[in-house]
């Protein structure tokens, strides 16, 4: 009872706080929409914190005590936001203070939780829910957009649009004037709605204009697939959504018809997505019964076990999975599960170490709070979240482990069923390690390839006109073509009739990988992101 009074005495109060402002300016802060939010918000965490966070057995008097604090520190937060409004300096928006507000409380807990504004939210929900759009993605060269990967089958795609294709014009505003949201906002929009899109086709004089309709775009998690020879196949998954399971059993199904006999599954700069979907996709590969991954955190429902099924289990090849540093979240729980049960062999760097679990909060104005809610740990009990100073213990069911303590420097060692040495904390670490040359890029190439001026496209651009017959077999260009020391001798002049002589100097410091990148971008010139990642 002592505890509904202190919420109601709190509501009243904070009520007449805002009704006693007599002057319009603090009014309508008061009433600012992100406020309401806002304080529902908190009113939401209070509760919810004094619900969990008390002690186990509801003692009324902690309970009025947390009661207390949690008016106590509310009361002090409207007292500096009224100070702010009234006296600061300079007229501030509301909404934006409150945004840092909420921004400061989240970033004492740890890097991934974070609060989402409606627009962000949104966004972020594209990834894992689709959007409604003509199924293009493109990047810039000036002054237009060039086209460099289609949904298969999307609108864009059956209205006539072409890889390499050239947007010069969306709903008749030219291309070159927009900036980068603007292009977005006018891609998505409302379903059955039409866009209306001018393009510049090589080896064509006229324009060509196409009226091609808004549908719902789910993204592909998967961008390519293929037979790297008679045995090998490869599939890369970008990242993890709904769909990708289905993708993945897709990708097997049509290399097994080519006789695949091992699998090379790359999870490179794959930072994540659902749980669910890693789950499953790890899942095709162990035979049933087998722990996947778990979770422990404070609070029943967040410890749950995974177990693997007998449904879709891919066992009659051999599995290589590629990773580096940016393999992160559910991908690591693949990587972790597949090395822990000793059915792959993992390739690479290691990887980048969050083992955390977030839980989406939506609220009613349309933002969301992402909150870490659990930790997740591999079969053998591997917590292998980044966490300098400190060693992984390990964790859960089915551990078999050396034991260490904390305070070691060492990583803990951990035994497979079959007896390997795997290692907790700090991410998955390979079981061959490539050279760090071969796996990163080094920073002249992401130089050469900035969104504002990106000159490894436009170099790739002018080649690939300048040489039809190279790029006439997709095939042959992968396996065979070899960028050569001429042409690397073309793209240092381009850069220097740019007036980029210190990035000329720079490439010409790592003209190994400069081929290796320009075949790349050649290949996705052509060929879009299946060219692409066949060569890398």
């Amino acid at each position: 009872m002592e505890f509904q009074n202190r919420l109601n005495k709190l509501r009243r109060e904070f009520r007449a706080f805002c009704r006693d402002k007599g002057r319009g300016n603090q009014q309508k802060f008061c009433r600012s929409k992100k406020q309401s939010a806002f304080k529902n918000s908190v009113w939401l965490a209070v509760i919810l914190f004094l619900f969990f966070g008390s002690v186990a057995l509801w003692h009324p008097a902690k309970i009025a005590g947390a009661a207390q604090a949690a008016y106590n520190k509310w009361k002090l937060l409207t007292l500096i936001l009224d100070k702010i409004e009234r006296f600061y300096v300079e007229e501030k928006d509301p909404d934006e203070i409150l945004d840092h507000a909420i921004s400061g409380m989240l970033s004492s807990l740890d890097a991934h939780s974070v609060y989402l504004s409606p627009s962000e939210y949104a966004r972020w929900k594209e990834q894992y829910t689709g959007y409604y759009g003509i199924g293009l993605k493109y990047n810039f060269l000036h002054p237009a957009l060039i086209v460099c990967a289609l949904v298969e089958g999307g609108p864009a795609e059956r209205s006539g649009i072409k890889l390499g294709d050239k947007i010069l014009s969306l709903q008749g505003a030219d291309v070159a004037n927009l900036k980068n949201e603007e292009i977005r906002q006018l891609l998505i929009g409302p379903e059955d709605s039409y866009m209306i899109v001018e393009i510049q086709r090589d080896g064509l004089d006229d324009h060509l204009v196409f009226e091609v309709p808004r549908e719902k775009i789910l993204l592909e998690s998967i961008p390519c697939y293929f037979m790297y020879n008679d045995q090998v196949g490869y599939i890369k998954i970008a990242h993890f959504t709904s769909t990708t399971p289905t993708e993945l059993d897709i990708a097997v199904a049509k290399l097994q018809d080519e006789n695949m006999g091992w699998l090379i599954l790359d999870l490179r700069d794959n930072s994540g997505g659902e749980l669910n979907a890693g789950v499953e996709v790890a899942d095709r590969f162990l035979s049933a019964g087998k722990i996947i991954v778990f979770t422990q955190g404070r609070f029943v429902q967040s410890n749950q076990q995974y177990i693997s099924t007998n449904e879709s289990t891919y066992d009659d090849f051999a599995l290589i999975v590629l990773v580096n540093q940016a393999t992160a979240s559910d991908a690591e729980i693949v990587a972790g599960a597949l090395q822990d049960w000793d059915r792959a062999l993992i390739v690479g760097d290691r990887t980048y170490g969050k083992a955390l679990v977030q839980t989406e909060y939506p609220f009613q104005d349309g933002s969301a709070l992402l909150l870490t809610t659990a930790r997740y740990f591999t079969p053998l009990g591997r917590l292998i979240q980044r966490d300098s100073g400190q060693a992984d213990v390990g964790a859960g069911p089915q551990v078999k482990k050396e034991t260490k303590t904390k305070l070691e420097v060492t990583p803990q060692k951990f035994v497979t069923p079959k007896g390997r040495i795997v290692y907790g904390g700090g991410g998955i670490a390979p079981d061959i390690s490539l050279e760090e040359s071969a796996m990163t890029m080094p920073e002249i190439i992401y130089k050469l390839s900035r969104l504002n001026k990106n000159y490894m496209l436009k170099f790739a651009d002018r080649f690939v006109s300048g040489n039809p017959k190279v790029t006439q077999d997709q095939t042959k260009f992968v396996f065979e073509y070899q960028v050569t020391d001429p042409v690397l001798e073309q793209f240092y002049l381009f850069l220097r009739n740019a007036g980029e002589l210190q990035l000329e100097k720079e490439a010409r410091a790592s003209s190994a990988a400069l081929k290796f990148a320009l075949k790349r971008e050649i290949a996705g010139r052509v060929w879009g992101d299946n060219g692409r990642f066949m060569v890398a």
